[in-house]
């Protein structure tokens, strides 16, 4: 464990990431445009943070995940607090190739139009905040967005009109996705 923690606190002082770090560029809970997000597949090294959190009645859950992306490879470490399959992930070495997927992973997630929810004002909620910084110490680009979604009818398949996507979720799944492949 003290290990993990270590590797979490090099890996945000590397990137200069942490929730007291104010981003100059975006800050919002709207989606990001295309244009704030370029730097994420145009700036390396890129480093992104993603925390979510499930919240509701006798449900309580935190996670975060970390990526850096750099011209020689990539890695992933973080913590994904579901509570019928945690996962935690000491850093783990990727190839760029694989980091730069899940970067256009979370950017198609981020873009992606977000739909009504059926669900109305369900009591249990994810809250999902990105934070990014992109470019080299002189050319840094920072970031952060937040999306909230209710936590009912969000895994909807169908494409018709009566379809609910929530980026939050969508994000979330991105996340645990990525943490697993790096886990095995």
């Amino acid at each position: 464990m003290r290990r993990f923690s270590r590797g979490l606190a090099v890996l945000l002082a590397v990137a200069g990431l942490s929730s007291a770090a104010a981003s100059d560029d975006v800050i919002g809970y709207e989606a990001p445009s295309e244009e704030a997000l370029r730097c994420l597949s145009e700036d390396l090294p890129v480093t992104v943070k993603v925390d979510y959190v499930l919240t509701g009645c006798w449900v309580f859950t935190q996670s975060t995940f970390y990526l850096k992306v750099t011209q020689s490879g990539a890695e992933v470490s973080g913590r994904g607090d579901d509570w019928e399959d945690p996962v935690k992930l000491s850093p783990r070495k990727l190839s760029r190739a694989e980091g730069e997927r899940i970067l256009q992973d979370l950017t198609s997630v981020m873009l992606r139009r977000e739909s009504e929810s059926a669900s109305g004002d369900a009591p249990t909620r994810y809250v999902t905040t990105v934070e990014w910084a992109c470019g080299g110490v002189r050319g840094t680009k920072r970031g952060t967005v937040a999306f909230t979604a209710p936590a009912y009818d969000l895994y909807s398949t169908d494409e018709e009109e009566g379809d609910t996507y929530a980026r939050a979720v969508g994000i979330r799944d991105v996340v645990v996705k990525a943490l697993r492949q790096a886990h095995r």
